[in-house]
């Protein structure tokens, strides 16, 4: 079983490290129940390093690398954000 969160529903621009912090907890829960848990990005615009370090940095610790690899996606990265989230990895 597979779950998609679409950041687009939370906000086109993310940017506090409190609603990263909140995200990062939702992702971890569906890890835990899902096969795969995709991060949909479609139509966001920009995130800021805050942002990223604070869920997915963090995200990154709280789980093994292979959990990581082979649960989580991000789909529909422009190319900003995709910098973006490779350096907070």
């Amino acid at each position: 079983m597979s779950q998609t969160i679409q950041f687009n529903k939370i906000a086109t621009s993310l940017g506090t490290r409190d609603l990263g912090a909140k995200i990062r907890l939702s992702i971890q829960e569906k890890i835990e129940v899902n096969d795969k848990v995709f991060l949909d990005f479609q139509d966001v615009e920009v995130i800021t390093n805050s942002f990223a370090n604070e869920c997915f940095g963090k995200l990154r610790e709280a789980i093994s690398t292979e959990t990581f690899r082979n649960k989580v996606a991000f789909i529909n990265t422009n190319d900003f954000i995709q910098r973006v989230i490779i350096s907070a990895l």
